[in-house]
């Protein structure tokens, strides 16, 4: 497994995943249901940056040279939790 699909294509399949529910008709699975399975992919989304952010800072500690792209992982697991903040608002 290359550094690129573990820490960039990964967790843009969350973020693919996200807006495909988020874009689903409403006929389709309703609108509760929709809303239920995105808010559970952005939460488990964030779960996710949160560990890598910390697999990250332990990282940089230690001197780890992929502490950078698990940093990177975590701002792309980021992404459906900062869109359900903002579009609450």
């Amino acid at each position: 497994m290359t550094n690129i699909n573990k820490h960039i294509i990964y967790p843009a399949i969350a973020i693919v995943i996200f807006f495909a529910i988020a874009m689903l008709p409403v006929e389709l699975i309703g609108c509760r249901n929709r809303g239920l399975i995105a808010a559970v992919v952005a939460l488990a989304a964030g779960l996710a940056g949160i560990c890598a952010a910390v697999k990250a800072l332990v990282g940089k500690i230690r001197g780890d040279s992929n502490s950078s792209l698990w940093m990177l992982s975590a701002l792309i697991f980021a992404v459906p939790a900062i869109y359900i903040v903002i579009t609450a608002a």
